[in-house]
């Protein structure tokens, strides 16, 4: 067998773990000077990059695992391990799939409290990986004039994500990351009340807060290209209700204020847009 040829395989089942498919290779290992067996060789490469792929897990789901409990979350650890093996060599894109392997499995789907902590969990990774933006100021208004203000349009941080989660969620999770965090937290509470969340990206950091439901809607408008004077329009069909213009100009600053916008354009009637202003 060529040296290739053999890389090729000694790799594949490492990444597949033990199983009758390891007899090829292990007829090409030869038993240490120790006296260890070619099994018991193979078999510490492929424990240890399971243990190596489950750390970065634990890594990233500190909530997960406080809600689970230990035992529970190395059992779905290793579920997803055997289900979904790595097929990166980065090991962050191995530990992102996690909350749509939970969705999909039997096992997991119906545990909506385990599901949308996954979800958020993913979303504070995925943000803390975006690109750096410099967000805009409540200044930058200061550029337009008052009869522009209902077109204006806002640009939103690449990195900005709209959760809709259980109750309990953004509590639980608080409590897991606290600097006095318990080795578990309580479990929410089965609930078919939700929850929803802002995650993004300010200052090289992951940053989120719970919404209100009706600036969980104007948020979403916002951030599809609706104008300021529209978004009042149209929240009156929105499960949220009518949004009042001084409620959405509060919105407006606290989502200046939070690093959210990186830019600020004028909107044509026909949706076009002119006069940006941005980072």
């Amino acid at each position: 067998m060529k040296l290739a040829d053999f890389q090729s395989l000694f790799q594949a089942r490492v990444l597949a773990g033990s199983g009758e498919a390891d007899k090829p290779l292990l007829k090409k290992l030869k038993s240490s000077p120790r006296g260890a067996t070619p099994e018991t060789l193979l078999g510490v490469y492929q424990t240890g990059y399971r243990i190596r792929l489950a750390d970065f897990v634990a890594e990233d789901h500190p909530g997960l695992r406080a809600i689970l409990g230990d035992e529970t979350f190395e059992t779905l650890v290793e579920d997803y391990i055997d289900q979904r093996p790595s097929r990166d060599p980065n090991a962050r894109w191995f530990t992102t799939g996690l909350p749509d392997f939970m969705r999909d499995s039997p096992r997991w789907r119906d545990d909506a409290a385990a599901v949308s902590m996954s979800l958020l969990e993913r979303a504070m990774v995925d943000a803390f990986d975006s690109p750096d933006k410099t967000a805009l100021s409540v200044q930058a208004l200061a550029e337009f004039p008052p009869e522009d203000w209902p077109r204006l349009a806002f640009v939103f941080d690449s990195s900005l994500t709209l959760l809709e989660l259980s109750a309990g969620t953004i509590a639980a999770y608080d409590a897991a990351i606290a600097d006095d965090a318990p080795e578990s937290v309580e479990r929410p509470a089965p609930t078919d009340q939700v929850e929803y969340t802002a995650v993004w990206r300010v200052e090289y950091e992951s940053a989120y807060r719970q919404l209100e439901p009706d600036e969980y809607v104007a948020l979403n408008e916002a951030r599809a290209g609706q104008a300021f004077g529209d978004i009042c329009q149209m929240a009156a069909f929105q499960q949220a209700g009518e949004i009042a213009p001084e409620r959405l100009a509060q919105f407006l600053s606290s989502w200046f204020q939070d690093g959210m916008i990186i830019g600020v354009r004028v909107q044509d009637e026909d949706h076009s847009s002119n006069t940006p202003s941005s980072a």
